[in-house]
């Protein structure tokens, strides 16, 4: 992770004095600090033997900064095809391999063991091969097992298969890119709005697209847009993040512990698994994040089959109105990710007014979705509550991740946010796959109540934030 306050730890601002010869008119660390975060300066700094560049991540000084996050942009992209893809494809697949659509949804489950192995791990990889071997890992597991699915493998569990590594990747990716954004010097809400909204753009033109493919006769060819997308990242995360090393993570961790707990001894656990669930800020973004990647993949995923079995047959037209949900996601993201500072005090109350809409919203779905008519109007105003429905939910993540990134010490950012991000890509697993199997009993029909549950829980986590965060006022 790179980070804008960057600064020598006390033995290294005494090996530059005592090299430079000036022990009476040194800069201070946060004189030093300031100096990177406000210029264009790539500066090396040796660390335990390895020559560290650091710089501010602020891509009008430094342009490197701007292909970092063209390749995290490229990069949900990938994401946003991948989490509409089984959703979209869901009719296809099971009667391709005539399996039932419970079956189908132990996609979602070998997503969630992905998941869980980037919450677990993803600490332990940056502190081997850093953010570089990161980003460089997860996406040539995405060429790999993307090219595999293009392939449409004869047999479902190898195409099931597919989706652990991919969930893995993806979870590294997450991770990677909301801590990345969330640390820029400027505009890091707008740009993580963006980016987020590039993920949503994935997956609102993903329906049309796949229903395209299906009735052309080759619906496996779909995932040549992620392995080509994937391809295109490949060719921007090399050179963009080549001085994000496992010495550089080490080191900005170091700072970071030290500028903020120079007073706390240390604790060498302080980054294994139970010791940061414990942290308040932590569990409850990670709880929140779960209950809202399994609304948001929920509905994404379930509404179309809900669209075929409910209201009509014809899978292009359904596509289109699959994709209003997608289309308000992806909107609310761009258009109220450069609101939120011009209109709240902060990202936590807008959230909370944007969650109070969504759960509106997500009522209205469920008492239109419970009307069984046939004609244009109907499919209207369907339509746009179901926009409506994305458009207030699709800040929501971003969100909580500067939240998160604003409350956390910067040597809790990586191993913090990754842990919340993974556990939240569980649940965007483990959920879809209970609504999968719910409605296989009960009924599709039920799909916008279930949704609507997980919303109402959504809004009450994220409502409770001031009651169990002290200390944090001026961002609660």
């Amino acid at each position: 992770m790179s980070s804008g306050q960057i600064t020598p730890n006390d033995f290294e601002l005494d090996q530059l004095i005592t090299e430079e010869g000036n022990s009476e008119e040194h800069p201070t660390m946060k004189e030093l600090n300031a100096s990177i975060t406000n210029s264009g300066e790539m500066k090396n700094i040796m660390w335990k033997d390895q020559k560290v560049k650091v710089y501010a991540l602020n891509y009008k000084e430094v342009p490197l900064v701007k292909y970092q996050i063209v390749a995290c942009m490229i990069m949900f992209l990938v994401f946003g095809f991948n989490d509409q893809a089984t959703g979209s494809l869901l009719p296809t697949l099971t009667e391709h391999y005539k399996i039932s659509t419970v079956k189908v949804s132990n996609i979602f489950l070998l997503q969630l063991f992905g998941y869980t192995l980037a919450s677990l791990y993803n600490e332990t990889l940056h502190r081997y091969i850093g953010m570089r071997g990161g980003m460089i890992t997860a996406t040539a597991l995405c060429l790999v097992f993307f090219g595999i699915l293009a392939s449409k493998p004869r047999s479902f569990y190898v195409y099931m298969f597919c989706c652990l590594p991919l969930g893995l990747a993806l979870g590294i990716v997450d991770s990677i890119a909301n801590v990345f954004i969330g640390n820029l010097v400027i505009h890091k809400n707008e740009m993580m709005g963006i980016m987020h909204s590039v993920y949503g753009a994935a997956a609102m033109l993903t329906p049309p697209l796949v229903a395209h493919f299906v009735e052309w006769g080759h619906w496996s060819l779909f995932f040549l847009l992620p392995v080509i997308t994937s391809f295109v990242g490949m060719c921007f995360i090399i050179p963009a993040f080549r001085f994000e090393t496992e010495a550089k993570y080490d080191y900005v961790c170091a700072v970071a512990k030290e500028n903020e707990h120079s007073d706390t001894p240390e604790d060498p656990d302080e980054t294994k698994f139970l010791t940061l669930i414990k942290n308040p800020i932590i569990l409850l973004n990670s709880i929140f994040l779960f209950i809202y990647l399994g609304a948001e993949i929920s509905t994404g995923s379930w509404f179309f089959s809900f669209l075929l079995a409910t209201k009509s047959t014809d899978k292009v037209a359904m596509s289109y109105i699959a994709s209003a949900y997608w289309i308000g996601f992806t909107l609310g993201r761009l258009v109220l990710g450069f609101a939120t500072d011009r209109f709240f005090s902060n990202q936590y109350k807008a959230s909370r007014g944007y969650g109070f809409l969504t759960l509106f919203w997500y009522t209205i779905f469920v008492i239109v979705g419970a009307i069984n008519y046939n004609s244009k109007l109907y499919f209207t105003g369907l339509f746009l509550v179901v926009f409506f429905c994305g458009f207030f939910m699709g800040p929501l993540f971003p969100n909580a991740s500067i939240v998160t990134l604003q409350i956390l010490p910067g040597n809790l950012h990586i191993p913090g946010i990754s842990l919340a991000v993974a556990i939240g890509g569980c649940g965007g697993a483990a959920l879809p796959y209970m609504v999968g199997v719910i409605t296989h009993l009960i009924g599709i029909e039920w799909t916008p109540l279930l949704c609507w549950i997980m919303v109402a829980a959504l809004t009450v986590v994220w409502a409770s934030y001031p009651r169990y965060i002290k200390g944090h006022d001026e961002f609660l």
